[in-house]
């Protein structure tokens, strides 16, 4: 995703509490009377000298022996053990890149959430989908189904009925030739994918999550050509082929459980969720970004597009960051690296990007229809799509 930035949302300031205690009123208490020093021993702030808080008792003598561990301690250690046990169990790596990560979530959940994030994506974009038939959706679908086509990814469904807000009214637009479209590409990874194209030329950003590509028509602009909005979708394709979405799902339950270990231990809980969020989990979602650039870089590569376009999409990305002051020139803060850091990144990897391209078997006279995407979209670019 371009980008979008994640993480956890806490308040520092103390709550403060009011006693809803009755006032009644008193007596004079004398200086020196018995009830008036107890009155100011139980309101004073100091503390004894020794006064040490044990939340969990561990014979100091034997600590290793859990037998003569506290019953409160023992059932601490036990959860710990059954908690390592269950994350070792399900370490995995990446098979595009190597890395190491948690998941325990199932394909067959992915499934699902594809289908319940497809209802949502159309119920939050009603009137602002481009029907199938238009030429930048066309343009769009065309890119798409060379990228999952040329690394046996699966194939691009689109719905046989387009529903579009006009007014205050719903009309069905029937698009004849999406019948022929449907059909599964033999040879296919056999995932079933779908695109939306949203007509809404203010936000610069394209997503994948299960599955669900979309387009927002404000980064075509950035995109530029066909090689540049390869280069996006190739990035937000990479996510899911990564298996990102369900990465996070998985990863949400190894915060919690760190943010709580954190509290059980007496740290404060925004302290705790301080050190979750910039210790855990935004090096790990930046990792994730950066993955999806290898990824995309070698998924764009192999369907023909020009690798050289991507770091030049990055450049023109980091670019509009810095004309609209979105970031601050770190990583530390955010859930995506700078763009120069991207970019530094891709183009060192340019060579293996162009050896996939030229031992790619499709490669051989698609120029032609890659420059399709530019005479479909070329006239609105300048224009960022206001007669749309």
């Amino acid at each position: 995703m371009l980008p979008v930035a994640r993480g956890l949302s806490f308040s520092l300031r103390p709550a403060l509490r009011t006693s809803s205690w009755p006032l009644v009123s008193r007596p004079p208490l004398s200086p020196k009377s018995p009830s008036t020093l107890n009155a100011f021993r139980k309101f004073s702030s100091t503390r004894p000298q020794n006064a040490k808080y044990v939340r969990f008792e561990v014979d100091p003598e034997q600590p290793l022996n859990y037998k003569r561990w506290s019953t409160g301690t023992q059932v601490f250690g036990g959860i710990l053990v059954l908690s390592a046990a269950y994350y070792v169990v399900h370490l995995e790596t990446v098979p595009e890149t190597g890395r190491w990560r948690f998941m325990d979530v199932s394909p067959k959940f992915e499934t699902r959430m594809a289908k319940a994030s497809h209802e949502q994506l159309l119920e939050d974009f009603r009137g602002k989908i481009l029907p199938p038939n238009h030429p930048l959706t066309q343009a769009v679908r065309d890119i798409v189904t060379n990228i999952l086509e040329a690394s046996d990814l699966g194939s691009l469904k689109m719905e046989p009925t387009f529903i579009q807000q006009t007014g205050n009214s719903v009309e069905d637009l029937w698009d004849a030739d999406v019948q022929k479209r449907e059909e599964p590409v033999p040879g296919s990874g056999g995932r079933e994918w779908r695109l939306i194209v949203v007509n809404d030329p203010k936000v610069v950003n394209a997503m994948a999550s299960f599955g669900n590509i979309v387009v927002f028509t404000g980064i075509i602009p950035v995109a530029k050509d066909g090689d540049g909005l390869a280069a996006i979708l190739g990035h937000e394709i990479a996510h899911v082929v990564a298996r990102h979405n369900a990465e996070r799902y998985s990863s949400m339950k190894v915060l919690l459980a760190f943010a709580t270990l954190l509290e059980v231990l007496g740290l404060d809980v925004g302290i705790a969720r301080i050190l979750t969020t910039f210790f855990l989990d935004l090096p790990n979602s930046r990792r994730q970004e950066s993955e999806a650039d290898i990824i995309g870089l070698r998924l764009s590569a192999k369907a023909c597009y020009d690798p050289e376009a991507v770091p030049t999409m990055f450049t023109r990305m980091g670019q509009l960051e810095k004309a609209q002051g979105k970031r601050l020139n770190v990583d530390f803060l955010y859930t995506h690296p700078t763009s120069e850091n991207r970019v530094k990144t891709l183009q060192a990897l340019l060579p293996e990007a162009h050896s996939i391209r030229a031992n790619s078997p499709i490669c051989i006279g698609m120029q032609e229809q890659f420059n399709s995407f530019q005479d479909a979209v070329g006239y609105d670019v300048g224009r960022r799509f206001q007669d749309l």
